[in-house]
């Protein structure tokens, strides 16, 4: 039996052809896998910073009823001792 080269030849530029595609193809998914992981990542960022923003706006709201409620209770203090200077003239 005499197995000619050129025979096989057809077939073995098939069998490549198809070998660099697939390998192409492969390399894109990868490609695009490690583009979803990083946009993951960052979408999980981005979700923890608001949940530090809300918790930061909620403190600061806090802190500025805190405020108001010292600042009135010493108007209303203020108030008193003046009426009481006056008085007790």
């Amino acid at each position: 039996m005499n197995l000619s080269f050129v025979k096989y030849l057809p077939l073995i530029a098939a069998v490549s052809k198809s070998f660099f595609e697939t390998k192409k193809h492969d390399f894109k998914v990868k490609n695009y896998d490690q583009t979803k992981e990083k946009i993951d990542t960052i979408e999980h960022l981005i979700v923890k910073l608001e949940t530090k923003i809300n918790e930061c706006r909620h403190e600061i709201e806090n802190l500025n009823k805190q405020i108001l409620f010292s600042k009135s209770i010493n108007l209303i203090l203020s108030i008193i001792i003046i009426l009481l200077i006056i008085f007790l003239r």
